[in-house]
């Protein structure tokens, strides 16, 4: 509060009481004027009866002299007046020199009613006079007029007297006032500059002080208000802050891409996903088409920005990778028909797009498998029924190629059931202490007349007194003939499939699998525990590194022509990584830095408290 309101009141209420004392002192003193000139008539005018028995009017002589002594016992000036007005004597002046008085107010209105008053102002003297006249009566006839006067003098002398204590007195009580108003402005201000500051305070958010006027009155009653409002305002602040938080915790949280711009596209609020799947840092402060580098997205805002209502679209970003989204756009408004801004979300299909594309591959290539055997079986068939039968050369040829598509046909209904059977958490695990080493030499051994088919040399390359590995010791044999025959098939003539197993650390184990691209799951989630890494190398053509990923896919080969040629159905990889994935490992592709290609994975190490553990049933 600015100090001129205070001196503007103080001045205002200043000349109010200098204008009330100013009326008060006219007043009184013209009601003490008017009562001592009326007491001084009441007084002048008994004198006037009292001497009026000692005047002879009937006197021819001048009678100054009994006017002068009468006026000695008086105080009064004395003046006789003949009814028809003459002067016939007078104590301050001869009578025979003074005009004829019957035309003075007085003396008209002692004529008519007995006794008149005057006042009037004396040229001479300079100052007021006040004339009392009393008609003298003798039965019915009048004997003249008494005519006594006064100087007001005295009276006006008195009255200033008065007026000079009264101001004197108003000064007093002004200057009292004034140095108390002054006292009190002071305290008052004080007061409302120490609840400006504290509101100032308030307004710039320092909630955490208090107001203390101390015996200020009514303006403790404001204190404890502002002190109240101050608490319930950070009460207030600290939960809006702490839902303003929460709200910005869900949003940046949210697992899909957020987009909240304002009318003119710039971006306000994101989630953490967006910087992640647009590859921009940071999102906010910039425009969508910097961010959601796309035109189909950008023509889906306009959409929005022109009809208004929300609206979807499915688009595929190049960058910073290929993903496949569908973003869904909505208008946003605070107020009614006023556009605001606009909230997009991106949802990422492009796992269910890859999906989609196994499920179909999965259909074409399983009819593609099927339709093959089933076409020469059928075939042959109907050629023995035709003429074949005759012939028992040609028949038992027929015959042998039936047999033969007969048998894919049922290793593939079997790969596909043991899939199915994974899948579907009906394949119980017995898990227990596997001898991997003894393990690897038993494979070895029924693998060795494949491999000397093609002249492979297999080696084994084993850490001497390998610790027990965790596993199904069937479902191991499994993964170890699969990746061997793959190994064998794949490998040309006079090559060499080597086996490896060493003990590893978990950290090396896991470093490794995350390092690898090749990689078809997550690592180990065992990283506490050590592991034996089992290694499957051969010296065949490799694997282009493109191909890697999508190794494990069902059906998925290479090289189809001679995958099928070899009697491969596409399925070995696929299985083994679902055993693998049950006994919380995880397959590694990669290419031998010469050539050919290293299949590697990792089984924990069994401690004692799980030599009990005979079963469990993975879920896949």
């Amino acid at each position: 509060m600015r100090q001129g309101i205070f001196k503007r009141i103080f001045i205002l209420y200043a000349f109010i009481i200098l204008l009330a004392v100013l009326f008060t002192e006219l007043y009184i003193t013209k009601a003490v004027r008017d009562n001592y000139i009326d007491n001084l008539k009441a007084n002048l005018s008994v004198q006037a009866t009292l001497i009026s028995s000692s005047i002879p009017f009937r006197s021819r002589s001048p009678i100054d002299v009994l006017c002068r002594r009468l006026k000695e016992a008086s105080g009064a000036r004395i003046t006789v007046i003949a009814p028809n007005g003459k002067v016939i004597g007078d104590s301050d002046t001869a009578s025979n020199l003074m005009d004829n008085h019957a035309d003075r107010i007085e003396i008209q209105q002692a004529s008519m009613n007995g006794t008149g008053m005057a006042i009037r102002y004396s040229d001479t003297l300079h100052h007021d006079f006040l004339y009392i006249a009393r008609k003298v009566m003798t039965g019915e006839k009048t004997q003249g007029f008494i005519r006594m006067s006064v100087p007001l003098r005295g009276v006006d002398t008195a009255i200033n007297r008065l007026r000079i204590k009264i101001i004197a007195v108003v000064s007093l009580i002004l200057l009292a006032t004034g140095m108390f108003s002054t006292w009190q402005i002071g305290r008052i201000r004080k007061f409302t500059r120490q609840i400006r500051d504290f509101s100032v305070s308030l307004a710039r958010g320092e909630l955490g002080k208090k107001l203390f006027l101390g015996h200020a009155g009514e303006f403790d009653e404001i204190a404890e208000s502002l002190n109240t409002m101050s608490v319930e305002l950070r009460r207030g602040i600290a939960e809006t802050e702490e839902e303003k938080e929460r709200l910005n915790v869900i949003l940046r949280n949210i697992p899909d891409a957020l987009l909240i711009s304002d009318a003119q596209d710039v971006i306000r609020i994101s989630s953490l996903a967006a910087g992640i799947v647009f590859g921009v840092a940071p999102v906010r402060g910039r425009r969508f088409i910097e961010v959601v580098r796309n035109r189909e997205f950008v023509a889906l805002v306009d959409k929005v920005r022109k009809g208004l209502a929300p609206e979807a679209a499915e688009f595929k970003l190049d960058y910073p990778e290929e993903r496949y989204v569908v973003a869904m756009v909505s208008p946003l408004s605070y107020r009614a028909g006023e556009l605001s801004g606009f909230v997009a979300i991106f949802h990422d299909v492009t796992r269910l797009k890859a999906l989609e594309r196994v499920r179909k591959d999965f259909v074409a290539n399983l009819s593609h498998e099927l339709k093959t055997p089933i076409a020469a079986i059928t075939g042959f068939a109907e050629t023995l029924l035709d003429s074949a039968l005759d012939n028992r050369q040609d028949a038992e040829k027929f015959i042998e190629i039936i047999r033969s598509h007969s048998a894919r046909l049922h290793r593939l209904v079997e790969d596909l059931l043991i899939l199915s059977r994974m899948e579907l958490g009906e394949m119980t695990f017995r898990m227990g202490p596997v001898n991997i080493g003894q393990t690897i030499v038993n494979v070895l051994s029924l693998m060795h007349a494949q491999a000397a088919a093609k002249k492979i040399t297999i080696t084994q390359e084993s850490e001497p007194k390998l610790s027990p590995v965790l596993a199904d010791p069937d479902k191991i044999t499994q993964v170890l003939m699969n990746l061997l025959d793959n190994a064998v098939k794949f490998t040309p003539e006079g090559g060499s499939v080597n086996v490896s197993a060493r003990l590893v650390q978990s950290a090396e184990c896991g470093m490794r699998n995350e390092k690898n691209n090749s990689e078809l799951r997550t690592p180990n989630s065992e990283l506490d525990r050590n592991f034996i890494e089992i290694s499957v190398e051969d010296t065949g053509p490799g694997i282009p590194p493109l191909l890697i990923p999508r190794l494990g896919e069902r059906f998925y080969r290479v090289d189809p022509a001679r995958s099928r040629e070899l009697g491969g159905t596409g399925l070995g990889l696929a299985i083994v990584k679902h055993i693998l994935q049950a006994h919380g490992s995880s397959l590694s592709i990669k290419n031998a830095q010469r050539h050919g290609a290293i299949v590697s994975f990792c089984l924990p190490v069994a401690h004692s408290e799980s030599v009990n553990d005979q079963s469990s049933s993975a879920k896949l």
